[in-house]
């Protein structure tokens, strides 16, 4: 398991899924707004990043699981992030977000060489917990199939 994993948004819901890919045997790098919040899962391995641009350089792929539209407009729209991820790496967006907002993040990181994946889930905290969350993924096949792991 050797691709490297960036998780940004460790809440309610982030934390039982960063604690999940840990336990996978993933490399786990983490950032929250709250670094409190994240330092938890330093007892499980991960990383823990005190920047955006920290936790998505040199990530193959980078997990956001943030509130909402204006957290993802913050985060993707930030230079700190557009300019320290990877050319070729996959950010997947599981906030619940517009479809106007993932298209828009979609096609601004296509051009930037990055692949995309909008994958809200359901299922709450207890999905979450138990791994058994119902992921609704939008996006390109093959980065998909390349994600599915």
């Amino acid at each position: 398991m050797s691709k490297k994993i960036g998780f940004i948004g460790i809440g309610l819901m982030g934390l039982p899924m960063a604690k999940n890919i840990l336990k996978s045997g993933y490399n786990l790098k983490v950032f929250n707004r709250s670094k409190k919040k994240a330092e938890i899962l330093k007892e499980f391995g991960a990383v823990i990043t005190t920047s955006i641009g920290e936790v998505v350089k040199d990530s193959d792929v980078v997990i956001t699981m943030l509130t909402d539209d204006t957290a993802i407009n913050e985060v993707m729209g930030s230079p700190n992030f557009l300019e320290n991820l990877k050319s070729s790496s996959t950010v997947i967006d599981m906030s619940s977000v517009k479809p106007t907002t993932a298209t828009k993040f979609g096609n601004n990181l296509k051009s930037k060489n990055i692949k995309y994946l909008d994958a809200p889930v359901s299922g709450g905290t207890i999905g979450a917990e138990e791994a058994s969350l119902a992921i609704m993924v939008g996006g390109e096949h093959d980065v998909f199939n390349e994600a599915l792991d």
